[in-house]
């Protein structure tokens, strides 16, 4: 007793399923991606009540990453965070350029500002805001500028110019342009346009077994 199998599909069936499957896929994906745009635009910023534990300005000195006078000079203001550049002409700690950029974080009550044009003196950590060379927070030693360098000259000795050979930072233009689109939203988008390369490649190459189905003489 003997089995009959069909004859086998042609290689352009084959390929037409295949093309089918991965366009499908592609679009499931794009519509993810899609979705997950609107949601983040959808989403606020959660807003967190700051509750800032006494600072010892002594130890604040001494653990800040970097400890520097600076005059900001400009701000671009993002969804959770601000990028301020900094013009610096005295040091403490750190290896800090003539040009530098610190990040704040907004979306906290315990962040905090800094008015162009105004010196300052300033403790920072390392950063965790988009194009930020350094972190600044809101909770720092409860105590007047004046002291606060005191204490700085004491723990680290007289200021000096910003290193040379230190890596500067600055807000360019393409700062400006990625500071408006956050890293996770660039991440959707590339995956969109990913979706969409794939989709219209499938397309094109569905087109292309199709057309070599037709072209095909029939078996009897």
């Amino acid at each position: 007793m003997s089995t009959s199998q069909g004859p086998p599909q042609p290689k352009y069936v084959r390929s037409q399923r295949v093309w089918r499957v991965t366009r499908r896929i592609a679009f499931a994906g794009l519509v993810v991606a899609l979705l997950a745009v609107v949601g983040y635009f959808l989403q606020g910023v959660p807003q967190i009540t700051c509750s800032c534990a006494v600072v010892n300005p002594d130890v604040a000195v001494a653990k800040a990453g970097g400890v520097f006078i600076g005059t900001p000079t400009k701000v671009l203001h993002g969804r959770d965070a601000d990028l301020y550049e900094f013009q610096v002409t005295e040091v403490f700690n750190g290896e800090v350029g003539s040009t530098t950029t610190v990040g704040v974080n907004t979306s906290s009550g315990c962040g905090t500002g800094f008015t162009i044009g105004r010196p300052t003196l300033l403790l920072v950590s390392s950063p965790y805001s988009q194009g930020a060379a350094w972190q600044a927070h809101g909770c720092g030693p409860d105590v007047s500028a004046t002291e606060l360098r005191a204490i700085a000259q004491t723990t680290y000795g007289p200021a000096h110019a910003p290193t040379v050979a230190a890596p500067t930072a600055e807000i360019t233009n393409w700062t400006r342009l990625s500071y408006k689109v956050p890293r996770t939203l660039q991440l959707l988008i590339l995956a969109a346009l990913a979706c969409v390369g794939v989709a219209a490649y499938a397309t094109r190459g569905l087109h292309r077994a199709e057309r070599v189905a037709i072209s095909a003489p029939e078996t009897p």
